[in-house]
């Protein structure tokens, strides 16, 4: 990590956005603790562990950046991590905390959103706001809000693309943690709602019976005929077409043909 110095500034520019980053070292710990936390006086995590095993790389640095899903969606040297691209993957994360300070009446409101009780803040700002006589108290009310809604509209836009990729199962888990984060607020109790109605659906029974089956075929792939594993994933793919597995399990049967 010695070599990619622009990681600490990437750590400081998007930390609040959700984007963490953990350097790992499998050299001695008094190595790691001089060459790079003194040294470099990093701030972002760094363990000693060795995790070749795990993670397949191809020379040192190299690294892996996961989605909130565990998804990797980039290997390679770090220096191909660019602020730019960091920005385009957490476009649909609102800050952690709030980025600038706000007037002594909205003190409190600011601790709950930077407690991650955003429907609670959101509901507070608002009755500020709509109460408050100085201009400075109703423009930091708002800047609460439009803080809140940068969570709710990266939520929307999440949910969104899990329904079209046919991913119920993630729709779902979008909409417990929104409502949970969201508690109190108009659109906090409508995803909760949502939610309890989505898993009663036969959309969502469908979407998890096809990863079952999914997952008990994959494993025996390689040991079947070729026509045997693409009629067995076409059979998935025919039965459940909008499903996140069987648009899976259509593309894998290609590799069969």
């Amino acid at each position: 990590m010695t070599g990619v110095p622009h990681l600490q500034e990437l750590s400081d520019k998007f930390r609040n956005r959700g984007f963490e980053i953990v350097a790992v070292s499998a050299e001695a710990e008094a190595t790691i603790q001089t060459k790079l936390i003194d040294a470099k006086k990093v701030t972002y995590g760094v363990v000693k562990a060795n995790i070749s095993s795990v993670y397949e790389n191809r020379g040192i640095p190299h690294c892996w950046v996961l989605d909130p899903d565990g998804k990797c969606i980039f290997k390679g040297h770090p220096n191909g991590v660019t602020a730019e691209i960091v920005a385009e993957w957490v476009k649909d994360f609102g800050p952690i905390k709030l980025e600038r300070e706000v007037t002594e009446e909205l003190k409190d409101v600011a601790e709950t959103y930077n407690k991650g009780e955003y429907g609670k803040a959101l509901v507070e700002a608002q009755k500020a706001g709509a109460a408050a006589e100085a201009e400075q108290v109703k423009s930091d009310a708002k800047f609460i809000e439009e803080q809140v809604q940068q969570h709710i509209d990266g939520y929307s836009r999440r949910m969104e693309a899990a329904r079209a990729n046919g991913d119920l199962e993630n729709v779902a888990k979008l909409m417990d943690e929104a409502a949970a984060k969201l508690k109190g607020s108009e659109q906090g109790d409508k995803w909760a709602g949502e939610a309890k109605e989505l898993v009663k659906s036969k959309e969502y029974k469908d979407t998890l019976k096809a990863q079952e089956a999914l997952d008990e075929i994959k494993p025996k792939l390689e040991d079947m005929k070729a026509s045997s594993a693409r009629k067995a994933l076409e059979k998935i793919a025919k039965k459940y077409p909008d499903t996140k597995a069987g648009k899976e399990a259509a593309e894998l049967a290609k590799r069969y043909e």
